[in-house]
């Protein structure tokens, strides 16, 4: 994988450039640029899940009325194949709108994610506000009948990030960097401290803390470090 070079597919609900001005301060030997949207064809009707308790090969042909899910892993496969063949060596990361989701053995189900690392990484704009999960007291006031949907989302507004919020993109920035230290990494790219960005977040309120606190702890800063220094010489941060 050639590091040297980022690129970002813009989506609707973030501001993609303020994204590639952070990259660019922590990954400064990185080339970043800012495409337009991924275009999207018939083929990513293909990733669609249909059965969230089955597996992929298991999926029925007929789809339900669900809310659109596309199986990550599928829909990276897809994306790669529409990707220049001379940049195939390249990081791409697709912002798009699509939900996706993985299958996991643990529960057999699956689940909604805000990223899928990889080749190209996706990063779900949907998901940053389905996948990690709104507060406990939110489920209980909806299963308690205690009003509609959008005057429970005001009692709880600050606690979740919800479409049209400011911090979409700045939850999309975690998101990212979280997509490019897949490779720092070689494959673990999730942090255990819930005060650095790079922390693999299940609810929304340790969200809003990663992305409030905005930095990395120690060994990630080092992580970081290391990885510029053997690019340029010089340190980011």
């Amino acid at each position: 994988m050639d590091f040297r070079y980022i690129h970002l597919y813009s989506d609707a609900l973030i501001d993609s450039k303020t994204i590639a001005k952070e990259m660019a301060k922590i990954f400064p030997g990185c080339k970043t640029d800012v495409r337009s949207a991924f275009k999207h064809d018939d083929r990513i009707e293909r990733a669609r899940v249909a059965d969230t308790k089955q597996p992929f090969e298991r999926q029925p042909k007929q789809l339900n009325g669900m809310v659109p899910l596309y199986d990550g892993f599928v829909l990276q496969r897809i994306f790669a194949e529409m990707i220049p063949a001379a940049e195939t060596d390249h990081v791409h990361i697709i912002f798009t709108s699509l939900l996706t989701c993985t299958f996991s053995e643990d529960d057999w189900r699956y689940h909604a994610r805000a990223v899928v690392c990889g080749t190209p990484s996706i990063i779900s704009t949907k998901g940053i506000v389905e996948a990690p999960a709104k507060p406990r007291e939110f489920y209980l006031a909806q299963l308690g009948g205690m009003g509609d949907v959008g005057s429970i989302k005001k009692r709880f507004a600050g606690r979740f990030i919800d479409y049209g919020y400011d911090r979409m993109t700045a939850a999309a920035i975690v998101y990212t960097l979280q997509a490019l230290f897949f490779f720092v990494t070689d494959g673990e790219p999730f942090c255990e401290d819930k005060s650095c960005r790079l922390y693999n977040a299940h609810w929304q309120e340790e969200l809003i803390h990663a992305v409030e606190k905005g930095a990395f702890c120690a060994r990630h800063r080092w992580m970081a470090n290391k990885f510029n220094n053997k690019r340029s010489g010089k340190r980011s941060f």
